[in-house]
Formats: C-alpha cells, sequence, structure tokens
C-alpha cells in the first residue's frame, strides 16, 4: 500500500496552481486545516475555516489554542499559520506570465511559517508587517515567531531577511541559518539582535505548527477501521499498479570551451601524493613581520570549561576536543615583536615569555621553552611576510604532547587540554583581486588539524573531525585517508564575484565485512564579502563515520567557517593565499555530532562537540575553461540503510523503484548542482514511515543558487542539505517536516579518487564515464503529529554511505525494438546482518551483468561476488498501466534459495546510443530478516 501512495502523493504534489494576470481577489486556497481556525472577509461575517476554502485578499485568519492553516497562494507561496495566531493579506497582485506583482501581509501574533513562490525571487515582492516592524523575504524560506512578547525571525533558506524596525532601524539577513531576534516587543525597548540560529527557534514555531492529537481536521464523523476495510478504496488504490512519471526532458548540453595553451595559467588540480606545491609570493614593501616590528596575533587558547551554545551541558576538558577560544579570556590578543634578525617571534601569552622560530616559509616544526620553564612544541606556518599562524601545547614526551601534571591531576596518555593557536596575516583587499573575465579553479591544501596530530601521531587529512573520534578510528586509518583538498571555483572575478563556491571533502573505506571502518567529511559553502571583515568562507559540516562495522554511524554537523585574524580579516595576502578554517569560535558553534545509538559510540554526550582548526595554503591556479563542465539533467536509482534512533539503530533498507525519485541537475553557469531523492521502505521494514523525499544542494524547483552546493568539472561537485525539499510521509501518507536542517551530503565516487578501493579487491569497477553513481548519507530529525503515530513520535533516522546512480534516461520510443546487447559493470551498496556479536553494517560491492533481448523486452541479470554471494534472475519490461516506460524489473534469487530480492533499472543515453548503460537499485534478504543488502547497479554495453 505504502508505494503506491507515496507515488501519488508526489504526483500531487506536483500539481501547478493556475493563476492570471490581475490583482486577484481569490489569492488562494485553504491547503491544510484542523479545527479552531476563523476567517473573515471583508464587510462579513465570521466563519470555520473548511479545507478547500477560497480564500481572498483582505481576509483575516485567526487561530484559536487547536487552530492550523495552512494558505497556498497562486504563485506557489504558503503561508502555514500555527495555534493562537493572526495573518490578513492585504495586497495581492501576480502576472503568472511575467512572474511579477507583490504581496502583502500582515501577521499580527503566533507563529507562521513563509514559503516563497514566484514572486519571493522578485526583490521587494513579499512584505510582511509585524507589530515590531516589517519583514521583507527575497527567495526564501522564513519561520515568524511573536510568541514571549518578543520577536524571532529566521532564515530557514534563500537568500536575504531583511527588517526595518519601527523606529526606522534597517538589519538583512543574507545567509540562511541566522535568526533576527528582538527581546522585547514594547514600543521603543528593542533590541535587535543578528545570530546563529538555534534548536529553540526552531522547535519553537514547529511545536506551534504541529498538530495535536485527537484532531480530526474539520470532519465530523471520522471513520472506523471497519468503515475503512469495507469501503472499496483498498482495491481502487492500494491494489492498482504503481503509477510513475515519464523522465524530464533531457536538456541541451553545453560544454565548455578548452583554453588554448598560450591561455594556460597553472593546471596542478590532479595531483598526486608528492604533488604539493607552496607558491611563494614576492611580495613589494613588506609589512612586518620585519626585524623590530609589532604583530598583534589573535590568540585562541582551551578554557577550563566550555558551554557551546546550542547545549545546555558544559565541556569541562575542552582542549582535548579541540574546543579553543569563544570566551575572553581564551579569545584575546598578544603583541610579538621581530626579532633575531627577522628569524623569531617574542611575545607574551597567559603571563610566558614565548619565542617561536620562523621558518622563511610553509611549515616548520619547533620545541622550546617558555620564561616559566615549560617545554612546548607545535607547529608554525608562514607565507612570506603576509601570512602567519602557529600552534604549540606543552610537551611531556614528544612525539605523544600530553598536559603537565597539576594539583591533584593525573596524566591522561595521548590528552591535550593546553592548545594555543596564533594568527596574523595581511588581509586580501577584494578590490585587489578584481579581475574581470578571470574565471578559476583554485587549489587550496589544508594542514592537518593540530590537536588531532597531538594525540594521534599522525598528520591526516581527515579534515572537521572530532579528535575524540579519530582515537575511536585509530592511527592505520586514519593516515590513509584520502581528499579532494579544498577546491573554489569563482565566477567573472577572483575571489570576489557573486558567488565563488567551494567544496572540500575527505573518505577513506578501509577493510571488509564487519571489521570495515568508514569515514567521508563534506563541506560545501560560499566565499562572501563581508562590509566588515573582508573576504569571508562559510559553509556546513557534513558526513558521518563509522568505526567498524559492530558499532552505529555517527553523523556531522556544525559549520566551517574561515577564522579571523586580530584586526578581523579572514583571508590574507595579495590574491587571497592563505586562510585558517574552523568551527564558529566567536559564537560558541561547534561541531556536533550524533548517532542512533548515543552516548554510544562516544563516552558521554559533551564527547559529541568538538572543534577543528586548518591552514589553508593556495597551491595551484587554473582557468576554469581547462575542465569539463557540463550543464545536464539526469535520473536515477538510490539506496540505503536507515538505521532508526527511536529503535536501536536496527537498519532498515530503503531504495528507489524508479527513475524519476532520483533527480540531479548541473549549472555549469552558476558553478552548482541540485537533487531530489525518494527512497521507499520497500520491504516494509519500518513499521510507520513509508519514504524519505530528501533535497540536497541548490533547488530544482525554485531560480537562484542558494550556495549548498560547488561543480568544479564533470568529476567534482558536492551537495549538502536542502531544508526546504526535505520530509518524511508516513503509511498513511502524513508529512513529517524536518525539525532541523537536514544532515545530508552527496558526492560523486569520483570526488576522492582511490577512497574506496577497499570495496574493489575483487570486483571489476565500471568505467561508465558517461553515468553517474557515489555516496550520500543524511539524518533526518522530525516528529511525527499523525493521529496514528507511535507511542514514541519522534524520528531520527540515520543513513551512513548510501548509494547513488543516475544518467541520461532515453525515452521508452527511443529504445531499440530489435536485437540483443550485453551489459556488465559493478553493483555497490550497504549490507545489514544480525550476529552472534549483535547487529552489523558495512558497505560491498559486486560484479554486475545483465542481457536483454529488445525484441522480446525482456532477459536475466545477475550480481556476483556481493559480499560473498551470487545472486540473479529474470527481468522484463513492465506490462499494463506502466506498458511504454523505460523500465525493466525482475525478482532475485540465489541456487542455495537463502536470498531473494527485487532488481528495476532504465536504459541511459550514451555517446553510441539510447541503451548504451543502464543504471538500477536492488534489495535483497533471507526469510529470517537476518541479512538485508540494497544498493544501485551501473553497466554498459
Amino acid at each position: 500500500m505504502r508505494r503506491q501512495y507515496v507515488m501519488a502523493a508526489l504526483g500531487a504534489a506536483l500539481v501547478a496552481v493556475p493563476g492570471s494576470a490581475m490583482a486577484r481577489n481569490d489569492v488562494g486556497v485553504a491547503a491544510a486545516v484542523n479545527q479552531d481556525a476563523l476567517r473573515t472577509p471583508p464587510g462579513a461575517g465570521t466563519r470555520t475555516v473548511v479545507l478547500g476554502d477560497n480564500l481572498i485578499y483582505r481576509e483575516r485568519i485567526e487561530t484559536a489554542g487547536e487552530g492550523l492553516v495552512q494558505i497556498l497562494l497562486v504563485d506557489g507561496s504558503t503561508f502555514t499559520v500555527g495555534a493562537n495566531s493572526d495573518l490578513v493579506i492585504d495586497e495581492f497582485v501576480y502576472d503568472p506570465n511575467a512572474g511579477t506583482g507583490k504581496l502583502v501581509a500582515t501577521f499580527g501574533k503566533g507563529v507562521a511559517r513563509f514559503v516563497g513562490g514566484r514572486l519571493s525571487k522578485n526583490a521587494g515582492g513579499v512584505t510582511v508587517k509585524t507589530p515590531v516592524g516589517t519583514i521583507g523575504i527575497r527567495g526564501g524560506i522564513a519561520n515568524l515567531n511573536l510568541l514571549g512578547g518578543g520577536a524571532r525571525f529566521s532564515l530557514l533558506f534563500g537568500d536575504e531577511l531583511s527588517f526595518t524596525g519601527l523606529n526606522g532601524e534597517t538589519r538583512r539577513i543574507y545567509e540562511r541559518g541566522y535568526t533576527l531576534a528582538i527581546a522585547s516587543a514594547q514600543a521603543g525597548n528593542y533590541r535587535p539582535e543578528i545570530r546563529r540560529t538555534n534548536q529553540s527557534d526552531i522547535a519553537g514555531v514547529q511545536q506551534g505548527l504541529g498538530g495535536r492529537p485527537g484532531q480530526t481536521g474539520g470532519i465530523f464523523s471520522p471513520p472506523t477501521d471497519t468503515q475503512v476495510r469495507t469501503s472499496g478504496i483498498g482495491p481502487a488504490n492500494s491494489g492498482q499498479p504503481i503509477v510513475t512519471v515519464m523522465p524530464r526532458p533531457r536538456p541541451e548540453v553545453v560544454q565548455s570551451t578548452r583554453i588554448t595553451e598560450g591561455g594556460q595559467v597553472v593546471n596542478e588540480i590532479n595531483h598526486g601524493a608528492t604533488g604539493d606545491i607552496i607558491r611563494d609570493v614576492v611580495v613589494t614593501d613588506p609589512p612586518p613581520p620585519v626585524e623590530g616590528g609589532e604583530v598583534e596575533m589573535r590568540v585562541l587558547t582551551a578554557a577550563s570549561s566550555y558551554a557551546p551554545a546550542f547545549e545546555t551541558f558544559t565541556v569541562t576538558d575542552p582542549g582535548r576536543q579541540g574546543l579553543i577560544g569563544g570566551t575572553p579570556g581564551s579569545d584575546t590578543t598578544a603583541t610579538f615583536t621581530v626579532t633575531g634578525g627577522g628569524t623569531q617571534l617574542t611575545g607574551t601569552i597567559g603571563g610566558e615569555t614565548l619565542t617561536i622560530p620562523l621558518p622563511t616559509g610553509g611549515q616548520a616544526a619547533f620545541r622550546v621553552v617558555t620564561s616559566g620553564g615549560r617545554t612546548v612544541a607545535g607547529t608554525v606556518h608562514r607565507n612570506g611576510n603576509h601570512f602567519l599562524a602557529f600552534t604549540y601545547f606543552e610537551e611531556i614526551s614528544a612525539p605523544l604532547l600530553i598536559p603537565s601534571e597539576g594539583p591533584g591531576e593525573i596524566p591522561v596518555p595521548l590528552a591535550v587540554n593546553r592548545p594555543v593557536f596564533g594568527l596574523w596575516g595581511v588581509p586580501t583587499d577584494p578590490n585587489a583581486v578584481r579581475v574581470t573575465g578571470a574565471n578559476q579553479i583554485r587549489r587550496y591544501h589544508l594542514s592537518a588539524d593540530p590537536i588531532q596530530v597531538a594525540r594521534s601521531g599522525v598528520a591526516h587529512d581527515l579534515y572537521f573531525l572530532n579528535p575524540l573520534a579519530g582515537e575511536m578510528l585509530g592511527s592505520y586509518f586514519l593516515q590513509n585517508v584520502r581528499t579532494s583538498d579544498f577546491l573554489v571555483v569563482t565566477g567573472n572575478n577572483t575571489l570576489a564575484d557573486e558567488d565563488p563556491r567551494f567544496l572540500v571533502s575527505s573518505m577513506l573505506i578501509q577493510g571488509q565485512g564487519a571489521f570495515q571502518s568508514s569515514a567521508i567529511s563534506v563541506s560545501t559553502g560560499r566565499i562572501y564579502e563581508d562590509e566588515v571583515d573582508g573576504l569571508v568562507i562559510g559553509g556546513p559540516r557534513r558526513g558521518g563515520f563509522r568505526a567498524s562495522g559492530y558499532d552505529p554511524s555517527v553523523l556531522y554537523a556544525g559549520p566551517v567557517s574561515s577564522v579571523g585574524g586580530g584586526d578581523g580579516g579572514h583571508v590574507f595576502g595579495p590574491n587571497g593565499e592563505n586562510f585558517v578554517l574552523g568551527f564558529g569560535v566567536g559564537d560558541l558553534d561547534t561541531g556536533n555530532d550524533s548517532s542512533p545509538r548515543l552516548p554510544l559510540p562516544y563516552g558521554s554526550i559533551t564527547d559529541t562537540v568538538s572543534g577543528y582548526t586548518h591552514v589553508g595554503q593556495l597551491a595551484s591556479t587554473s582557468p576554469v575553461g581547462e575542465f569539463t563542465r557540463t550543464t545536464r539533467l539526469l535520473n536515477g536509482f538510490a539506496s540505503g540503510m536507515v538505521e532508526v534512533g527511536t529503535n536501536n539503530g536496527v537498519a532498515v533498507p530503503f531504495w528507489s523503484l524508479t527513475p524519476e525519485m532520483l533527480t540531479i541537475g548541473f549549472d555549469a553557469v552558476n558553478n552548482s548542482v541540485g537533487a531530489s531523492m525518494t527512497v521507499l521502505d520497500a520491504l516494509e521494514g519500518d513499521d510507520h514511515i513509508a519514504a524519505l523525499v530528501l533535497g540536497f544542494g541548490d533547488s530544482l524547483f525554485t531560480t537562484g543558487p542558494n550556495g549548498q552546493s560547488a561543480l568544479i568539472d564533470d568529476d567534482r561537485y558536492a551537495l549538502t542539505y536542502n531544508f526546504g525539499e526535505t520530509f518524511a510521509i508516513t503509511e498513511e501518507g502524513s508529512v513529517i517536516a524536518p525539525d532541523s536542517n537536514p544532515r545530508s551530503y552527496m558526492v560523486p565516487s569520483t570526488l576522492v579518487a582511490g577512497a574506496d578501493n577497499a570495496l574493489f579487491t575483487d570486483v571489476a569497477r565500471c568505467t561508465c564515464a558517461f553515468m553517474e553513481w557515489g555516496y550520500w548519507g543524511t539524518r533526518f530529525r522530525g516528529e511525527d503529529v499523525s493521529e496514528t503515530a507511535p507511542f514514541d513520535p519522534r524520528r531520527r533516522d540515520f543513513v551512513h554511505l548510501g548509494t547513488w546512480a543516475a544518467g541520461d534516461v532515453s525515452t521508452y520510443g527511443e529504445l531499440p525494438t530489435v536485437g540483443t546487447a550485453s551489459y556488465a559493470g559493478h553493483a555497490v551498496g550497504n549490507v545489514a546482518r544480525t550476529t552472534t556479536d549483535g547487529p552489523v553494517q558495512y558497505l560491498a560491492a559486486g560484479n554486475f551483468n545483465m542481457t536483454y533481448d529488445f525484441g522480446s523486452r525482456s532477459g536475466s541479470a545477475s550480481i556476483t561476488n556481493f559480499d560473498g554471494y551470487n545472486f540473479g534472475g529474470s527481468v522484463a519490461a513492465p506490462t499494463g498501466s506502466l506498458e511504454g516506460l523505460n523500465l525493466f524489473a525482475g525478482g532475485l534469487g540465489n541456487p542455495e534459495e537463502t536470498l531473494s530480492g527485487v532488481l528495476t533499472g532504465s536504459f541511459v543515453r550514451g555517446p553510441a546510443g539510447p541503451a548504451q548503460g543502464v543504471v538500477g537499485s536492488f534489495g535483497v534478504s533471507d526469510p529470517s530478516g537476518s541479512y538485508t543488502a540494497t544498493g544501485v547497479v551501473v553497466g554498459q554495453q
């Protein structure tokens, strides 16, 4: 039942609202309603809102303690109004052909969520008046909260949220994840503050927008179970075949031109393990550090405790988790003097004089004695006379750095609780790097986190990692991690154009079966220009790890942001050569890990937060035209093991059944990628959720990029979460919205070369260059407020390194009608099995082969050497209502009859024809359910 319902629900979501070019009386419709919601049209009496009511402008919508209304406007905008709220649509003018017009509303009290439609894409298109001021929303989703005597306006998604107070003061949020808060709504007592959105901001609105137990949506006599069973709905609905949608038309492929050899700058983007190049920059009339000059260093140290802004607990030993700075005593400045003929810096930190040797450039290690007699050791980074950063710890025995013994303390091996980080640099002038027409790909190498090095003795490339997680993975794993480096793509100007994008990823899958370890770290974001700080780098921290097959997955959250120097600059050098990446040092926004079985594998909940520090050094600069970058739209399949946090991490296979369930679009002009994915509980292993619908990167359904993706070239791109297009669907069709930003990511297998070689030790990897496949993950968290919600309505669903595959899916009419073809490639996916030692999860790969007769529309397929199993079966095109679709399906089994399952797939277009390749998904299990596997397949003729 759930599969058919999900497809129908998704199809209904694509229905457009018709409109005409006029100032409309009927501005929208009541798309959802619970009782205790009233409407008062102008000059008319008050009446109860009923589902499907046409609403007119200047009509007041009021809700009581149980009320909830969703208003769908004709431009596609929606207002979801919670309990005890008051909303009036004052003005609505919309031309659907031009996409122009104006929306003005008054929100008097309560909570609401606005999702922008066509009008919000225009500057000044949407205005919301409130008792504390006027809000403008452009291209986005915003939460509005007027409860508690104050006001909180949060930009969840989009381009901008502006605010003009009653006193004329204006403020602007231009990045998602921030909230404008006003402590008091009393006139003359405003204290507007822009800060990062926290859990309280999200939960306050989500609670107000949630339904209540016992509500019926306005029906006076809800049907009983018996009435539903005898109604005939089952045969007319659930008993019907799945209805699918034809693939979207293929866009025209646009490929960038190649730059001639004479136009080449540097092309070292595909560097080997020893190919890191530090570029020397000649600076005329150099600033300090020169002999006798003074340098104002920003100094970050670990305090005696650390209280993250988004949590209620306190970390008592923050240094060992990399949590430095953030408080007045641990985030200070120190004056250093250049001495020794420019070979060293001398300054005072914490009452002790410290002399640090200066290398001529690059990175060097040092070991010195402070004026207090302590021996400290660390590293120093220098790039000419425009950037300097150092880190040191108290040393007990090299190379392991542990704290000295304090009163009543016993030193803990490999612990670091007194790290010091110093930073100085000459900020990059944005005007100096504006060179029109110089579209670039920049590669930066990131240094290892110094605390990770101190604790593990290994300098590794697994970036933005909790140091305690590094210990779980172990030094052998860490030293083999591969990275994409920090890649930046600019537009028409170098680092100061409208939308420079960056991505960085680290990844490794090591071992097989129960002894497999895996980790991935991903960040995408923007380099933007701040009026005060100049160029600033910011994006989310995403990814996760599994220490072994017996351990639960851990998913990442938190910021990846540049760290300002003493004078506020974030990017340094005349050409943006250096920066320091860390966490939210100034606002106590830290890295935050979560798991379906927390606090496992961590010792306590306080261990799940962390900081990280990496120095970035420019290694190469190349023109964009040297890389193949294609604008295209692909469809395909996805799969993953969903670990349910409310059920002790039990794993349930979810996968796609048709190619419309995965769409990924590439925009080479805007350097962006967007994806929409639907995965189903095809084996009905979850007792309540039927599907997860996930959005990644830049929206496929709205215009304009939002910064949560980066397209470097056709092999290197990455996507992180898309809040506005992510939700879950229950068996009954209820929608569960996320109550916080989903911890989602999506990358191709080509982004981090060699990271998954362990999966293909005895498997032939498909060299299907005209198809894409890779990995994804998410942590979806929301609360089921439907009447049929389980006893614990909270949802915490985790996916670590799920798989996806996509291609240019041909239409049915393009496929051959005669002849046979053979396909070879690979299958890759996730395994969950139960052992005497407990549940085990890991990734596996196998060989995929298929032979297909286009005349009879049938064939056979097999997957071999997948986790030691061989299985296969017959496949055929669908008949009946699904006939005429580019789709094949069939059952899977093995000779021992211990496994059974299903394979679905589609033919994709390649350079040699419309059926040169295949992509698909599969799932198998044994009769007892103690072994399940799901994955994707790719193959070519």
